[in-house]
């Protein structure tokens, strides 16, 4: 036998336990979640939105679309990505308030960084997204930015609500859900995503699922589950099998909308007619580029989709937490409240864990002192 045959024959063999071994670590691994059970998986096959072997978006927008604010930096490519620009992070620790769970009381708010939002409507606890470890199943990536003051899941109260908007691991976490478990009342899902918290021990009797348009009532608020325009999956294997969405939370005095992440479509103009006016806006400011403009909104967009939904007030969300595009940190902030001076839209800009009311809402410029652009 030549040593070039086995040197082949062992290359093979490699080649074959190798893709054993990656085809276990996708089964197997647990923060890539579960699968539908039946009663899921009928009414995901019996909605309007699901579409042959996944869910579809309501709209077809481009997939590139030009930064009209931005015209120089229109298509990343590999090297924007490897050679970041200066100031792509934040340099040091960002500033923060520890949350108080003492000044958490009725129709108040706290913003805990990305998509994670805490609200007390009605009395009714809820939490957003709730994200408190890494925006990636890989333990080396998708690490958080440095707090002064970093809010743990210790320092929540007890939660009623948990709403999410999508199975992606920057909105959907494995552990932080896990260890919220005995916090928690109640799971109030888009369709498919029960079959990930049951895998990670959820009681099934705690969760919800909803279709686009579908309300759920929980202790007197509703919980509507309306469209957005992005998508699903947490590995090769399940690409928008689950769905995902933004969220109207209606309780006696307040009306509210949480985006989720989202691309710019008419169907904020929809939701605003349909459910609008609302007292408070969180939507998504961050992670965008050219190339997903089918997916996230650039700035300007932003603004224009708090006009759309008839916000009196909107919190930008989705930055300020994890490095997730080609922009510095700071530019989508930046960048919006740029815009919304120039729109006279009525924007509040929280810091990180602060509690605060709509009545008067924050609106220091806190990371001014930590940024990069002038």
């Amino acid at each position: 036998m030549s040593l070039t045959f086995k040197l082949l024959k062992y290359v093979f063999f490699f080649i074959i336990i190798l893709s054993v071994i990656i085809f276990l670590f996708f089964k197997t691994y647990y923060q890539f979640g579960g699968t539908p059970d039946n009663k899921s998986q009928l009414n995901i096959n019996n909605s309007d939105h699901y579409v042959k072997d996944g869910f579809v978006n309501i709209y077809k927008i481009p997939k590139f679309k030009i930064d009209k604010n931005k015209p120089k930096s229109q298509d990343p490519s590999l090297k924007d990505w490897f050679f970041p620009p200066e100031g792509k992070n934040p340099s040091r620790p960002l500033p923060s308030i520890l949350f108080n769970k003492n000044e958490f009381k009725n129709d108040k708010f706290s913003w805990l960084g990305h998509s994670t939002v805490l609200m007390n409507a009605g009395g009714l606890k809820i939490i957003t997204d709730p994200v408190f470890n890494r925006a990636s199943p890989i333990p080396i990536l998708g690490k958080a930015f440095p707090y002064e003051n970093t809010t743990s899941i210790e320092d929540l109260p007890k939660i009623n609500v948990v709403i999410l908007s999508h199975d992606h691991y920057d909105h959907l976490d494995a552990k932080a859900t896990n260890k919220l478990s005995d916090k928690i009342d109640h799971f109030i899902v888009p369709l498919g995503v029960k079959g990930h918290l049951m895998s990670w021990g959820i009681d099934r009797t705690k969760i919800s699922e909803l279709d686009w348009y579908e309300t759920k009532n929980y202790q007197g608020v509703d919980f509507t589950f309306t469209p957005a325009q992005h998508f699903s999956g947490r590995s090769f294997t399940d690409l928008n099998k689950t769905l995902w969405g933004s969220w109207v939370i209606k309780s006696q005095d307040l009306n509210l909308f949480f985006s989720g992440d989202s691309g710019y479509s008419d169907i904020f103009k929809e939701i605003g007619k349909d459910y609008g006016p609302f007292d408070l806006a969180f939507i998504e400011c961050g992670g965008y580029n050219s190339n997903w403009a089918d997916v996230h909104m650039f700035p300007y967009e932003v603004v224009q989709s708090s006009l759309d939904l008839n916000a009196n007030l909107f919190i930008p969300i989705s930055w300020a937490k994890f490095d997730l595009s080609i922009h510095t940190w700071d530019e989508p902030i930046i960048r919006l409240t740029t815009e919304s001076k120039r729109r006279e839209v009525n924007i509040s800009t929280p810091m990180i864990g602060e509690v605060f009311d709509i009545s008067n809402p924050p609106n220091d410029h806190w990371w001014k002192d930590y940024s990069n652009i002038e």
